[in-house]
C-alpha cells in the first residue's frame, strides 16, 4: 500500500510538471502569435505608406517658384525617373488634396490647372481627371481620376509627377514651405505626405528637356549601341527670366563638353559623366534659337554602361538625362 501511495505520488508530480510546462509552451504560443501579427500590420503599414513627393521647376517657366507669382511646379513623386520601372497605378476615384501654408495667398477666384505625368516633359498622361479649388478651404486644390491609371512600362509606366498651376500665389519671402498632399482612395498608395516648395526672391534660369518636337517622346533613358548615334536628338529649352528674346545656342568646350551660349555670351554648361559618350551640336535655325531651343546629337562610345548629362544654367536649374549604352 505504500509502494502504490509513494506511485501515485509520483504520478503526481510529474503530472504537475507537464501540466505546467505545457502551460508555458501555450504562453509562449500566444507571445510568438503576438509578436508576428504585430510585425505583420507594422510590415503592412509600411508598404501602404504613400510615396515620397519632391517639388521641381515646370519645365517652360522661371517664375513658378519665385516670391509673389502664382505657383506652377511639378510634384515628383519619389519613383525612378527610368521609363522601365513602374510608377503609381491608382483606381478610378483616387485622389490628391494639395494643401498650401498660410504664407501662400489663397486665390478664391482661380481656376487651378494640372497634368499628369509619365516622367518626362511634353507627354501628358491620356487618363481624365478633374481639378479644382476645395470650395470650403481656397488653399486646397483637389484632383480626382476619373478613370483607373494603370502601369505599363516603358511607353506608358504610370503616374510619376503632376504639373499643378494656377494656384495660390507664392509667399513674397524666400524659404522652404511645406506642401501637404493627402492621397485617397488609392490602395497602398493612399495616406499623407510632404512636399516641399523652395521659394526663391526671384525667377531663376531654368533648363529642361524639351520633347515636344518629337511628338512627346522621351529623350530620357534612351538606349544605345556602343558606336551608334542615339535614336533621339536631345533638345533643351532654355527659359531666361526677363529675357524673353535672347539668342540661345551651344557650341563645343573642353573635354568633351558643350557650352549654353545666350546672345554670345556663357550662361551653362552640358557635360557628361559615367559610361563616355561624344556631344555634337546641330544648328537650328533662328526662330528655334529665339525660342531658347538648342539640340545636340549623343554618340556612344566603347564602354558600355549609363551615360549621365547634366545640363546646367549658371544662377539656376540643372536637369539630368541618362543613355543607356549596350555593347
Amino acid at each position: 500500500m505504500q509502494q502504490h501511495t509513494v506511485e501515485c505520488r509520483l504520478a503526481y508530480g510529474q503530472g504537475k510538471v507537464i501540466a505546467h510546462r505545457l502551460s508555458a509552451w501555450r504562453r509562449a504560443l500566444r507571445i510568438l502569435a503576438y509578436v508576428g501579427l504585430t510585425f505583420m500590420l507594422a510590415v503592412a503599414t509600411a508598404a501602404a505608406a504613400p510615396p515620397g513627393a519632391k517639388i521641381e521647376y515646370q519645365p517652360m517657366t522661371s517664375d513658378g517658384l519665385a516670391a509673389g507669382y502664382p505657383f506652377e511646379a511639378w510634384v515628383v513623386f519619389d519613383v525612378s525617373s527610368n521609363p522601365a520601372i513602374p510608377g503609381l497605378a491608382l483606381p478610378a476615384g483616387a485622389s490628391f488634396r494639395f494643401t498650401f501654408p498660410k504664407a501662400f495667398a489663397a486665390q478664391p477666384g482661380r481656376h487651378p490647372e494640372a497634368v499628369l505625368l509619365y516622367g518626362w516633359p511634353q507627354k501628358a498622361a491620356p487618363i481624365r481627371f478633374t481639378v479644382g479649388l476645395d470650395p470650403q478651404d481656397p488653399a486646397t486644390i483637389v484632383l480626382k481620376l476619373m478613370e483607373a491609371f494603370p502601369a505599363s512600362p516603358p511607353e506608358r509606366p504610370g503616374l510619376k509627377a503632376i504639373h499643378l498651376r494656377w494656384g495660390p500665389d507664392n509667399p513674397l519671402q524666400a524659404g522652404d514651405y511645406p506642401v501637404t498632399i493627402k492621397i485617397s482612395d488609392a490602395g497602398e498608395f493612399s495616406g499623407t505626405t510632404v512636399a516641399v516648395a523652395h521659394i526663391t526672391l526671384k525667377s531663376v534660369p531654368n533648363v529642361a528637356a524639351y520633347n515636344q518636337l518629337h511628338e512627346g517622346r522621351n529623350e530620357e533613358w534612351q538606349r544605345v549601341k556602343m558606336g551608334r548615334a542615339a535614336p533621339l536628338p536631345i533638345d533643351l529649352l532654355i527659359t531666361l527670366p526677363d529675357k524673353a528674346r535672347s539668342f540661345i545656342a551651344l557650341r563645343p568646350s573642353a573635354g568633351g563638353n558643350l557650352e549654353i551660349l545666350s546672345d554670345g555670351a556663357p550662361i551653362g554648361t552640358v557635360s557628361q559623366r559615367g559610361a563616355p559618350v561624344t556631344l555634337k551640336p546641330e544648328p537650328f535655325g533662328p526662330g528655334f534659337a529665339r525660342l531658347g531651343i538648342v539640340r545636340f546629337q549623343v554618340t556612344a562610345g566603347s564602354q558600355p554602361g549609363v551615360a549621365s548629362i547634366d545640363a546646367q544654367l549658371q544662377g539656376g536649374t540643372r536637369y539630368t538625362l541618362q543613355m543607356i549604352v549596350e555593347r
